[in-house]
């Protein structure tokens, strides 16, 4: 063998050896959950790489996971409520938590609970509204994302032909890739950090980046970042809604996620998530609480004519656990028990969501909504309302109040939004 094969026989086999060693180093730490090998102390008990991959992460958890129970939502479910809970019943048992973070709109809820059931054994879903996606259309027919081509099914329940070309594409990105070997040595190395984020196995995220950020800028720092985001988001859909007639948007995607579930005898449980008031406030003052109102009559209303097998819970009110007054600007040290900002709720009152979603006492908090029901819920939260912000709470910081009106009328009396003509 001549010298220059052998130099090309050499390099071969070291690029195969260096390229066998970064896919086993990633396989073994699997930092974004997708193969599902046992988590090892020091080495990868926790995964903060799969915060930035959850759909990823989480497509490939559930099947492992087998669910009795699954949960469908956004960031504030993925991180304020937990599967692992000791309030599931024992016949609920396991839960997995299919919330995914980033923003995702209602009609990716409807995704996620269609593949949770396409695994089978799921009997039981808990699907967690944010009551912003109703406020704007979304667009039908839009090319299929990454995360579509990762389900087993189409939307109109036929096996899907991308998803093959997309599992060897994410068996790639976790096995032989320099970003994958990357976040595999941040994994070990970061284990013995006690604030380092996890992704558990049953889908529940830690509140770690919320702890963290807490520490270091202050309770009112998170408020006041995000009450600047909701009220930019809240004037964009007000305008959005300012002639919008009839329905409200995007209703038939929660028609559709009760006709998916009633076709697999699962029984749904639809929830409005909880806010704090800091948020609910920036919607009030910008016009669109007759929308919420509207809202809740009108799933009231889907959930009454589908039937059989449908529940609807109202946790956005203005009740003691929504309305605690923020720190100052200068306190960096008290932290509020029941939120970490105004859209994210602590796991303290996901818990006693739970309680109240599966048991048959009288509430302590929220509210079932019915046809029947609604219109008395309505006027009780603007009843909570008068007495928390009227009645002298600081609830609204103190910089955003003003630059919006005052707020303090009646619910048939809303502020229109700044600017409006």
């Amino acid at each position: 063998m001549s010298a220059g094969a052998r130099f090309i026989l050499i390099w071969l086999v070291s690029l195969l050896v260096l390229a066998a060693v970064v896919a086993g180093i990633n396989l073994l730490v699997d930092p974004y959950e997708v193969f599902g090998t046992p988590r090892l102390p020091g080495l990868s008990l926790r995964k903060p790489a799969a915060k930035n991959h959850s759909m990823l992460a989480k497509t490939y958890q559930v099947a492992r996971a087998h669910p009795v129970t699954v949960l469908i939502g956004s960031s504030s479910t993925h991180i304020g409520i937990d599967a692992a809970d000791a309030a599931w019943p024992q016949a609920m048992r396991p839960v997995y938590n299919y919330g995914i973070p980033g923003g995702y709109a209602t009609s990716a809820s409807l995704s996620t609970l269609r593949e949770a059931i396409a695994l089978g054994g799921v009997k039981y879903a808990i699907v967690f509204l944010d009551f912003q996606n109703f406020f704007v259309p979304e667009r039908a027919g839009a090319t299929a994302s990454e995360d579509d081509r990762r389900f087993h099914l189409l939307p109109g329940g036929a096996a899907n032909p991308d998803r093959p070309g997309q599992l060897a594409s994410d068996m790639f990105l976790s096995l032989a890739t320099m970003g994958a070997l990357v976040d595999s040595v941040t994994t070990v190395l970061g284990q013995r950090d006690p604030g380092l984020l996890d992704l558990a196995p049953n889908g529940s995220s830690t509140e770690a980046d919320f702890i963290n950020a807490a520490r270091t800028d202050g309770m009112y720092d998170l408020f006041a970042q995000k009450d600047a985001f909701e009220l930019e988001r809240a004037t964009g859909l007000a305008r959005v809604m300012s002639g919008w007639k009839g329905n409200l948007p995007n209703l038939e995607i929660v028609s559709a996620m009760i006709a998916l579930a009633q076709a697999h005898d699962v029984k749904l449980t639809l929830v409005i998530t909880p806010h704090h008031a800091d948020a609910l406030e920036l919607y009030w003052r910008t016009g669109l609480w007759p929308r919420v109102e509207q809202l809740k009559t009108e799933l009231a209303d889907v959930v009454a004519s589908r039937g059989r097998g449908v529940v609807l819970w109202d946790f956005m009110d203005y009740a003691a656990f929504g309305t605690e007054t923020v720190p100052r600007q200068a306190d960096r040290h008290t932290a509020l028990k029941w939120f970490w900002e105004p859209t994210h709720f602590k796991k303290q009152l996901g818990h006693i969501m739970i309680e109240e979603i599966v048991a048959a006492e009288a509430p302590q908090f929220g509210a079932m909504l019915t046809p029947q029901t609604v219109a008395a819920r309505n006027q009780a939260v603007r009843a909570q309302r008068r007495a928390a912000v009227c009645g002298g709470a600081a609830v609204l910081l103190t910089a955003l109040a003003e630059r919006i009106d005052d707020g303090c009328v009646d619910g048939a009396d809303v502020r229109r939004q700044p600017g409006a003509s």
